[in-house]
């Protein structure tokens, strides 16, 4: 693996870390600004707006332009942001400068996911997108234990130190940004390369749906449980501290990544999506019916075959629009993060309607939808090798 793959990584981490932070932020900035339920929600949204919904408008400007700049740009402002929340005195800055730190995060992800497919070799693009991609992984997890580390000295009035992991890290891709010039332009004909492979016109934009939608089951899954855990153990198993069992999740989850996209890369990425929900099927029924310690050893197993496909969606988008690499990162980047917030609201509301108990049950239904809709995706490694072999034919003709 080329080193600066650990480095796109690192920044990964780095540019994700808000994503932990401002959950933790949000009491005291509820608590400093008297805001209300409401406001808090609509708080939570403009982040995720910003730092996921528009990233796919990045993704395109980034297929367009070389733009590599955006990677320490994003990394400055996804910190800056957050610092500015201990300096506003409104709601509407508040609003502004949050926005300001997902508009950041947003940045860094297109560019970063693509370069990190660039200096991959084909046959390891998923081992390689795994590396890149565990980076946001761990930079979500420690997101809330850096925003209590900084918070326990003077509360909001020390929150401008977290702007230094995004500071050091927009140095250091300032100082990298020749070589990823180099390797943008190195790669310039890779679109042209990849124009006549893979599926062409309705074909791949009814596969990408099919994707779309399978990122969208996923997150739902994964976001579900991460936000419901916590109710749903302590009223119905009498589990007191249940935040530990989402630690361990989201930790699994990131040892997944790493696991799932070499098995992508060996086995194919449609395999490894249905392997992934199959097993997810299997392990979210114990994990929210059974007691005692296999609890916990389920959920090792759920966080790790769920979350195992973070990278492999990827991979399978790039691969779907080969002449539009930002595009597809930024939309199966940004798209499953956005309609993960979606559907924690869908599926509050049903709550409210049915219960919470029936909305894990509905939770525990919705891998069988993964495994269809993984089923329905092309073998897309098969039809580009297909394609391979038929182009020397075509040119003799």
């Amino acid at each position: 693996m080329n080193p600066l793959l650990w480095f796109l990584s690192l920044g990964h981490l780095v540019v994700d870390l808000g994503q932990g932070v401002l959950p933790i932020l949000t009491p005291l900035l509820a608590q400093s600004f008297g805001l209300s339920y409401f406001q808090v929600g609509t708080l939570a949204l403009a982040f995720t707006f910003s730092s996921a919904i528009i990233q796919p408008i990045f993704g395109v400007f980034s297929d367009r332009y070389s733009m590599p700049w955006l990677m320490p740009l994003g990394l400055l402002l996804s910190g800056l942001g957050l610092a500015l929340t201990g300096f506003v005195n409104s709601y509407g800055q508040l609003m502004l400068v949050v926005l300001l730190s997902g508009v950041g995060v947003a940045a860094y992800h297109p560019e970063g996911s693509k370069l990190a497919r660039f200096i991959s070799e084909e046959r390891k693009a998923g081992s390689a997108m795994a590396i890149f991609s565990v980076g946001g992984n761990l930079g979500f997890g420690l997101g809330p234990v850096l925003a209590m580390f900084i918070l326990s000295f003077r509360g909001l009035q020390s929150i401008h130190w977290i702007i230094i992991p995004g500071l050091l890290a927009a140095l250091l891709f300032i100082y990298l940004l020749p070589r990823f010039k180099y390797i943008l332009a190195e790669n310039i004909g890779y679109q042209a390369k990849k124009r006549n492979q893979g599926i062409q016109g309705s074909n791949r934009r009814g596969s990408l749906t099919l994707l779309m939608l399978y990122v969208t089951v996923r997150s739902w899954i994964q976001a579900g449980l991460i936000y419901f855990i916590p109710f749903y153990l302590p009223a119905f198993k009498g589990i007191t501290e249940p935040e530990y069992l989402v630690s361990i999740f989201l930790i699994s989850g990131a040892v997944g990544t790493v696991l799932g996209g070499p098995f992508a890369d060996r086995f194919g990425g449609r395999n490894g999506l249905i392997v992934s929900m199959i097993i997810s099927l299997g392990a979210i029924v114990p994990f929210l019916k059974l007691n005692g310690p296999l609890i916990t050893i389920f959920a090792v197993i759920l966080g790790a075959a769920l979350i195992s496909t973070f990278s492999t969606t990827v991979v399978f988008g790039q691969r779907l629009l080969p002449n539009n690499i930002g595009l597809a990162s930024g939309l199966l980047l940004g798209f499953g993060v956005g309609m993960g917030s979606v559907g924690v609201t869908l599926l509050g509301i049903i709550a409210d309607h049915i219960g919470l108990a029936m909305t894990m049950n509905l939770i525990c239904l919705l891998p069988v939808v993964g495994v269809f809709l993984a089923l329905a995706l092309p073998d897309i490694r098969a039809l580009e090798s297909i394609k391979r072999q038929e182009e020397p034919l075509g040119q003799e003709v």
